[in-house]
């Protein structure tokens, strides 16, 4: 206090010194010009802020050299001058404001590339000062390094780019949706997969409608909302726990209304979570299995298929016969199975090569097919050996009426290789329940039934339970 008291003893003159301390104390970089421009206050903090010292400041109308290049007025000239608005858009266009707290203050925020350490954004308020009387006497300029906080601000901006364009680059097509389940992001991707584009997605909440006909929930939103209860209701039977991710599940599902006819699609969704762990959107990808489910369903048809005929195989023969008979117990009516055996092919295969009678068996089949009904099965369960089941025929005499077509059409000559062939079968026949209740039992017994109709002369049929009116099967079986 002592150099204050040096200065004067009057009130008037302490109260200014002190004033010049507290302003050149205070932690808010500040200086002040009179009405005349000139810097009268510069304090320490402006100082360190613009590195440029208060001595080389003050006295000057010139401001404007510590943050600009070239002469221009700074905030607080221009509060001097009263901010007209040609100048207020002029020099800071776009980035003023009214002060919302200094009456006749302006607020800015602007980057300064000639400060320290590479510029630096500000803040900065300027106000006027009046005297008792109201006059303005001069003005006060304040500022507040955001340059963090831009930068913050910028960083995540750019992460927000970042992601944007790492969703849209990405070749898995993805969406994401947030904590309100609007989508926030639909890639390329997912614009090619769904025939949808991001222009029609984003910010809507209808993203279900390019996978349903209907309003639903898709995968995403159950993630989201953690109903685990809803996944297995709409996914039942297709949806598993994602072994990678925590929360996330994962389904395959066909879409029939699709581009292009439908697709099958897996999918995975995952919670996305915020800085706090809390759940903040989620994320689906998808994926397009079509092809691959093209392929699986072929090779089950060929597991299912004989490759040569396209007949039925055994184990689909297996499948159909233990329908018939379940659905014959419940309705009573009957089965009939019979097993044929072609009559001289094996001469034509020495003769003519296995391409010729490959290409017999194949016009056999379609023959075969063609005696019988949409739900009678027709199976290869050998070289030239077939299975023919009859679900609920009206009658025996029904059922010999079949097969006695049967043989015709087998026996009419065929045309391989530029010579008409010929030959033709023997016929078993056993009958459900007259005969047998099991699959395995009525194909051993029709399979019985045909040696014995071969043994007889061939090109005939043999029913079960007739059996005792026909010679004994011989030891060993004829030849084909």
């Amino acid at each position: 206090m002592s150099d204050v008291h040096s200065e004067g003893h009057s009130s008037e003159a302490v109260a200014e010194r002190l004033a010049k301390y507290v302003v050149d104390a205070l932690p808010i970089p500040m200086f002040a010009i009179d009405d005349e421009h000139r810097v009268v206050f510069w304090n320490t903090s402006c100082e360190r802020i613009t590195g440029i010292p208060g001595k080389f400041m003050l006295r000057k109308a010139g401001a404007w050299s510590a943050f600009y290049p070239s002469r221009r007025p700074v905030m607080a000239d221009l509060v001097l001058t009263g901010c007209r608005s040609e100048d207020l858009e002029r020099y800071y266009a776009g980035k003023y404001r009214p002060s919302a707290l200094v009456d006749g203050g302006w607020e800015c925020e602007d980057f300064f590339p000639q400060l320290p350490a590479g510029g630096k954004w500000l803040a900065f308020t300027a106000a006027p000062l009046r005297d008792g009387e109201g006059h303005i006497i001069g003005a006060v300029e304040t500022f507040r390094d955001i340059t963090a906080q831009r930068e913050a601000e910028q960083a995540v901006r750019d992460g927000a780019v970042l992601l944007s364009e790492i969703v849209q680059g990405c070749p898995v097509p993805m969406f994401v949706i947030d904590a309100e389940h609007r989508v926030t992001h639909w890639n390329r991707a997912c614009e090619s997969v769904a025939g949808v584009s991001s222009e029609q997605m984003i910010g809507s909440r209808q993203h279900w409608w390019p996978f349903y006909p209907e309003p639903r929930p898709v995968m995403a939103d159950l993630v989201l909302d953690a109903a685990i209860g809803e996944v297995e209701k709409l996914y039942a039977g297709k949806y598993q726990p994602s072994p990678l991710i925590a929360g996330a599940w994962e389904a395959k599902d066909h879409f029939p209304q699709f581009p292009g006819g439908g697709r099958w699609l897996y999918f995975t969704a995952a919670p996305l979570h915020g800085a706090d762990g809390g759940v903040i959107g989620a994320v689906e990808t998808l994926q397009d299995i079509s092809e691959q489910k093209r392929y699986e369903i072929q090779l089950e048809d060929q597991a299912r298929q004989d490759l040569l005929t396209g007949l039925a195989n055994r184990r689909v023969l297996e499948e159909r016969l233990k329908q018939a008979l379940a659905q014959a117990a419940r309705d009573e009516r009957v089965v009939a199975v019979a097993f044929i055996d072609l009559d001289h092919f094996k001469p034509i295969n020495d003769e003519m090569g296995h391409a010729a009678g490959d290409a017999l068996l194949r016009e056999l089949a379609t023959r075969l097919t063609s005696m019988v009904r949409e739900v009678d099965t027709v199976a290869r369960v050998g070289g030239d050996e077939f299975v023919v089941v009859l679900s609920a025929p009206e009658s025996a005499e029904a059922v010999e009426s079949v097969i006695r077509r049967i043989i015709d059409a087998v026996g009419r000559p065929v045309a391989i290789a530029g010579r008409e062939v010929q030959v033709g079968c023997s016929v078993g026949i056993a009958l459900y329940p007259d005969h047998g209740t099991d699959q395995a039992g009525l194909l051993r017994d029709a399979d019985t039934a045909m040696y014995i109709a071969k043994a007889a002369g061939r090109n005939g049929y043999h029913i079960h339970s007739q059996s005792a009116d026909v010679p004994p099967l011989p030891d060993h079986p004829p030849a084909p």
